[in-house]
């Protein structure tokens, strides 16, 4: 019920902010926008108590706190609105209109006064209804103190420097088992085709499965391997594709004609490929027997060397796959392996402390062994009590806790099995605790599908365009580092889970166990705040079987769809829906633009927030938008990434809050009406063959304060000086052309002061002198560059904040590692596509003391690569691809001890032999446990078989 109490703060910290900004705007009603922000402060101060009555099953408290966080919604839509509609009139000329605008803006005073002033008086109502009901009035201090809370923060974006596996306790002898089975150690005669790890949610399967493909001797056994996802909304289609271009490494036009293929022909294209080559598929997730009757054709049965490892909760299943394969069941831990497994996810001060606290850590100790109890040896159970224990630290607030576990327990209805109810009783719990900024931003994972990997930076803007995050530390924080402390903080509360982390050390991506989506998905439509729909596969599922709950009022709405979904389908679920809707996403784009589905949204929806419009690329279709699309005044995050736009509209001026707009375009050219946006924070132009010119938008933009993203522009018409002018940009993407001179401008005494990320890119084949640029960038951490250079710029004309660099066609004569070896803080390097023409590169002693990560790619004349003693020190990952003239691996390679994996891609095959055991270099690489090939098994490594 927090979630009540957040979103009534948000309303209060929007209207503040249209009263302090808009102020000329609210003339006729900014007494009455005053007083109901006064009544929703003093509403506020009682949230806290109701949410304690609502867990206690006071019906009475929880039908009123639903009302007081509609209205206000309301409160804001009707204020919103009313600021957006003056501000338009104002911008009209001519007398007579002006005339009667401002009659028209008479009335509209009258009625949208009385609407506020019969929502305050609703507030004052609820107000004293809840006091009757016995509900107090809380005085606990509003906020924490700026200096802790800034300190906290700082620590979160620290916390996670690099990314260790998953600590696994009690599955040693399980993940020995299973490697033996897949590579044919045990029973080599009568081996096993499908191998199934069965059990309950939150046991581990996934994390099991994940040690056994990853381990050494399953990589090196198989001559390639593929993850699948499968989840309850299987799409078969996308699995069958993703498992090919896991096994083909396919080019951009390779992806397109098997995305072109039939299904039946794409069926026999995989299937064929598991017969010619010893392959590994992991299929995670299987629910039911009728999704492997959808996907079996496309696996070879009888004589074969490949193998299928699934994980499901369904022992059925995995006998109907292969009634003669082996089923693997990981046991439930006991006390001993749930306490180690306890010590290793709880992240507070430890309770092994000989201090004078010892009494207390061991009562602590004895209260954790209690609560461990209830999560029955669950591993997922366990990890999440430990998140949250770890911001817990009195005594006191250890025995609330144990006392809110057993209550939780006795509620866990949502699963009649008894194997569930405790486990749901603590993930329940988990997000009881959440404070109440952080509510919304848990129940938005609900817009994902089971298995998605979310990336944190789409995330942290859809959670900014929406209102839920604010300022509430230092002035030097950004609204971006407000949103990804507290994605962090759900990581630190184990309830989200970090995939992948940047070269910078922060969390890239994250995904989300699926009993953990379970609770996020029941909370989001109990509190009416998201609703998730899936039309794929509807030959299981009927379209009338996704939305048996009706709805209405729905301010959230995310749609999944597949190739046969259609219009029609999407106008039967939206059919009842008001105009509430604040956020729409719908996957599979094409729906978005049949029958008039665009048109529909923006004639309906005006108060829409986020539009997302999401899909694979497709690069023969251009899209016109509609002009009803510059109806949505309210629009903060517009992105439809994949969708070609034939141009970029000049109704997108009408988007005066738009903070990030995301489209790919064939247009070059900004309309003049952009200049009006104030709010604009993120510009996406995600073109493939040409930046969009945006000189004189810069010139005259509203937005020249806040913006912090460029990606995608030409510097056609643009001079640096420019770019300059923009004092909180901190990423640029910018393709360059034969004005590049005088784009510089003298830049020799003009510094860019926040920019942390560099593209550039040059599509002919002239040459530039990239120096000047780089010596204006003095902070940057990430440097891209695609172009024909005049010279590599010297180590000290290099950013000493370097971190990432991205190296393409640089055409160098001269080997640059000498140059690169030494920058100070170089972590990951990819050196691509023709950057060095000459045919030997070398590492040289103690070069490279911090890099973790080297790529050398389509490098074709390199022959020899040489490393010296204590060179690459660090590093922990090696790719080579398609640098076919290569002869051997280093010498000195044998040296490095923390390379623990190595990806050789489109190799001669000979290259590879020498490595595997028995190969002249395998000495050189036999520590690396993790050695993988792809497609190096033909004499001349072609791109694709």
């Amino acid at each position: 019920m927090a979630l009540e109490e957040a979103v009534v703060s948000f309303v209060i910290e929007r209207l503040g902010d249209l009263l302090i900004n808009e102020a000329k705007f609210l003339y006729g009603v900014k007494g009455q926008v005053e007083n109901a922000k006064i009544k929703l402060q003093c509403m506020r101060a009682f949230l806290k108590d109701a949410d304690a009555c609502v867990r206690n099953g006071d019906e009475r408290v929880r039908l009123l706190v639903v009302q007081i966080r509609e209205n206000s919604y309301t409160l804001e839509d009707v204020i919103e609105t009313y600021v957006f509609k003056v501000a338009s009139n104002n911008e009209s000329v001519g007398t007579i209109r002006r005339v009667l605008k401002w009659s028209a803006q008479i009335i509209r005073v009258y009625k949208v006064g009385s609407k506020i002033k019969e929502i305050s008086s609703n507030i004052d109502a609820w107000t004293s209804e809840l006091e009757k009901y016995g509900v107090q009035r809380s005085m606990d201090k509003a906020a924490e103190t700026s200096s802790s809370y800034v300190q906290e923060r700082r620590q979160l974006r620290q916390a996670y420097s690099h990314v260790e596996d998953n600590h696994v306790v009690g599955f040693d002898k399980d993940i020995e088992e299973l490697v033996a089975l897949l590579t044919e150690q045990n029973n080599p005669h009568k081996p096993y085709k499908v191998i199934s790890v069965c059990g309950m949610g939150g046991l581990g399967k996934t994390t099991l499965a994940r040690k056994v493909y990853q381990h050494p001797q399953v990589r090196t056994h198989f001559f390639c391997c593929a993850w699948a996802s499968i989840s309850q909304q299987c799409n078969t289609r996308a699995v069958m594709e993703g498992i090919l271009f896991a096994f083909t490494s396919p080019t951009d036009a390779q992806r397109n004609h098997i995305k072109s293929l039939s299904d039946v022909e794409l069926t026999k294209k995989l299937h064929d490929f598991q017969k010619e080559w010893k392959c590994l598929v992991l299929l995670d997730d299987i629910w039911t027997t009728k999704t492997w009757d959808l996907l079996k054709h496309a696996f070879p049965q009888g004589d074969t060397d490949s193998k299928i490892l699934l994980t499901t909760r369904n022992k059925d299943v995995a006998e109907h796959v292969d009634r003669h394969g082996f089923i693997h069941e990981p046991h439930l831990l006991d006390d001993k392996e749930s306490w180690e497994l306890f010590q290793n996810k709880y992240s507070s001060p430890g309770m092994e402390s000989t201090d004078s606290d010892s009494d207390d850590n061991e009562r602590k100790k004895e209260l954790a062994v209690e609560m461990l109890k209830k999560c029955a040896g669950l591993p997922l159970a366990i990890i999440v009590l430990a998140g949250l224990l770890s911001k817990k630290h009195t005594i006191y607030e250890w025995e609330q806790m144990k006392r809110n576990i057993v209550r939780c327990i006795g509620q866990g209805e949502q699963h009649d099995d008894s194997k569930y109810r405790s486990v749901w009783g603590v993930l329940g719990l988990s997000y009881i605790e959440l404070p109440c900024h952080l509510k919304p931003c848990f129940l938005y994972l609900s817009r994902y599908p089971e298995d998605a990997v979310i990336r944190v930076k789409t995330s942290c803007l859809v959670l900014i365009a929406e209102g839920f995050i604010s300022l509430r530390g230092s002035c030097m924080e950004t609204m971006e580092d407000e949103a990804y402390d507290c994605l962090s903080e759900l990581v630190e509360r184990s309830m989200i889970q970090v995939k992948e982390m940047s070269s910078t050390g922060k969390i890239k991506s994250f995904c989300i166990h699926d009993l953990m989506r379970d609770l996020c998905v029941s909370k989001a439509r109990d509190e009416n705040f998201l609703h998730f729909m899936d039309l794929r596969n509807k030959v299981e599922e009927p379209i009338e079987s996704v939305s048996t709950v009706p709805i209405t009022n729905v301010r959230r709405l995310a749609i999944y769809c597949d190739r046969e979904s259609t219009g029609n389908d999407f106008v039967h679920m939206v059919r009842n829906m008001d105009g509430s809707l604040r956020y729409l996403s719908v996957h599979e784009r094409h729906i978005a633009f049949e029958g008039g589905v665009f048109r529909h949204v923006c004639n309906r929806f005006l108060m829409l927030r986020v539009l997302i419009i999401d899909d694979m690329r497709d690069f023969e279709r251009t899209t016109t938008l509609p002009k009803e699309i510059g109806n949505l005044i309210h629009l903060r995050l517009f992105s439809m990434p994949n969708s070609r736009i034939k141009m970029i509209p000049s109704y997108f001026g009408n988007w005066r809050c738009l903070q990030t707009l995301r489209v790919w375009t064939n247009s070059d050219k900004i309309p003049n009406s952009m200049c009006k946006l104030e709010q604009l924070r993120h510009l996406y132009f995600l073109n493939i063959s040409i930046g969009v010119e945006i000189g004189e938008f810069l010139r005259s933009t509203m937005s020249r304060n806040l913006l912090q993203t460029l990606v995608g522009i030409h510097s056609k018409h643009l001079v640096l000086s420019d770019l300059l002018q923009l004092k909180n940009l901190k990423k640029l993407a910018i393709d360059v052309d034969g004005n590049f001179d005088s784009f510089l401008h003298n830049p020799q005494t003009l510094t860019f002061t926040r920019l942390l990320s560099l593209q550039v890119k040059k599509r002919d084949f002239v040459k530039i002198d990239i120096v000047p640029l780089i010596l204006s960038c003095p902070q940057i951490y990430k440097l891209t560059l695609d172009s024909l250079v005049v010279r590599l710029p010297q180590v000290n004309q290099f950013s000493p904040n370097l971190i990432k660099l991205r190296l393409f066609n640089l055409r160098l004569e001269d080997d640059p590692m000498p140059t690169l070896e030494k920058l100070p803080k170089l972590r990951v390097l990819l050196i691509s596509i023709n950057c060095f023409m000459g045919d030997e590169m070398v590492c040289s002693r103690g070069g490279f003391n911090r890099l973790e990560s080297l790529e050398l790619s389509g490098l074709r004349g390199l022959k020899e690569w040489k490393v010296e003693e204590r060179a690459l020190s660090r590093l922990g990952y090696l790719r080579i691809e398609q640098c076919r003239g290569l002869r051997r691996v280093p010498d000195g390679l044998r040296n490095i001890l923390t390379l623990n994996h190595m990806e050789i891609r489109h190799m001669p095959k000979k290259f590879k032999e020498r490595m595997e055991e028995g190969g002249e270099d395998f000495y050189k690489v036999k520590h690396v446990t993790s050695r993988v090939f792809i497609d190096c098994d033909s004499e001349y490594a072609s791109d694709y078989r």
